[in-house]
């Protein structure tokens, strides 16, 4: 009898520790399953990041061998089919590579996009919208305070001009040790005007995409008309002054070159091509890139604008870049 209480006790022993280990393993592969799906998508991001910074350069030396082949490049009127390779112009088409067995896909554009709010241009700007737009009066008081906040906030005095703001102002909103009282230096101190970006909103990505890039130190001067390829809605009614309609027939016609390759011109009316003619058509030679993982992949975005070079490298073997931004 004692032995078979033995027997039994012995028994449920061996039951417990094979139940406890079986709970064990589906804890462990439970865990190896969650990690499996949590560290993954960090892997793959961290590794985004090599393939995107290797993709950038490859992508360099494709526009500068573009370039070296050719010298005249006309973006929007160029006829892709007539080439056996792909061309690599300011124009916005998507181009995908394959990078070491990893495709992604970008887009090439021009660096002079966008309004211009450097130091050159920021008062010709608004002066622009106030014309164009010159019967919206609440738009016009908008354009006038921010000439009063940009001129307060670049100008080496202390003195307040119109409806602007001085180091006392944004002390008292704590928000020292502004203003510059300088040049801005990055397109990015636009977010320190108040309302400028109830006038020109971000992006999806949360960036000031629709205000041109001021180059650090000056380093290139993007001056100048804005490129077509890279113009949205109020971009277009300022420059071109079309209707709201009309508008949005360009970006129609812009977005099916964008994807399928056609003319520009060919997509375009005799009366609205002149009109969008007002904007550039030409390549200023500095160029703005944005990288992307294929299409249902994860991966970080890349955008990096830099002054184009030839096949010979650039100057100093040196690229000076205007931003190199992950998100």
């Amino acid at each position: 009898m004692k032995m078979k209480q033995e027997s039994g006790s012995a028994l449920i022993a061996a039951v417990f520790f094979i139940l406890s280990a079986t709970l064990l393993t589906m804890a462990v592969l439970a865990m190896s399953k969650f990690n499996t799906f949590t560290i993954r998508p960090h892997t793959d991001l961290q590794r985004s990041f090599y393939i995107n910074e290797g993709a950038a350069n490859r992508i360099q030396w494709l526009i500068a061998a573009d370039r070296g082949l050719h010298p005249v490049a006309n973006p929007g009127e160029e006829d892709y089919s007539e080439y056996d390779y792909d061309r690599y112009l300011a124009d916005g088409v998507t181009h995908t590579i394959d990078y070491y067995g990893t495709e992604i896909e970008f887009t090439i554009t021009d660096a002079r996009s966008g309004f211009d709010f450097t130091s050159r241009g920021w008062n010709s700007t608004l002066n622009r919208i106030k014309r164009r737009w010159n019967t919206d009066t609440d738009l016009s008081d908008r354009v006038d305070l921010l000439r009063d906040l940009i001129t307060d906030y670049t100008d080496t005095n202390d003195n307040i001009y119109g409806d602007g703001k001085e180091v006392a102002d944004y002390e008292a909103e704590n928000r020292a040790p502004l203003p510059r009282n300088s040049a801005m230096q990055f397109r990015e101190e636009l977010f320190y005007i108040d309302g400028f970006t109830d006038m020109f909103p971000v992006d999806k990505h949360g960036r000031l995409s629709s205000i041109r890039l001021i180059p650090p130190g000056n380093m290139v001067n993007l001056s100048g008309t804005p490129s077509v390829f890279t113009a949205d809605r109020y971009l277009l009614m300022t420059y071109c002054d079309l209707e709201e309609e009309e508008a949005d027939v360009v970006l129609e016609a812009l977005n099916t070159y964008r994807t399928e390759r056609v003319k520009l011109p060919d997509l375009l009316d005799v009366e609205l091509l002149p009109k969008v003619r007002r904007l550039s058509w030409r390549e200023s030679g500095n160029y703005t890139v944005d990288i992307k993982p294929k299409t249902g992949t994860i991966g970080k975005r890349l955008t990096f604008s830099f002054p184009g070079f030839d096949t010979g490298g650039p100057q100093n073997d040196t690229v000076r870049y205007m931003q190199w931004i992950f998100y």
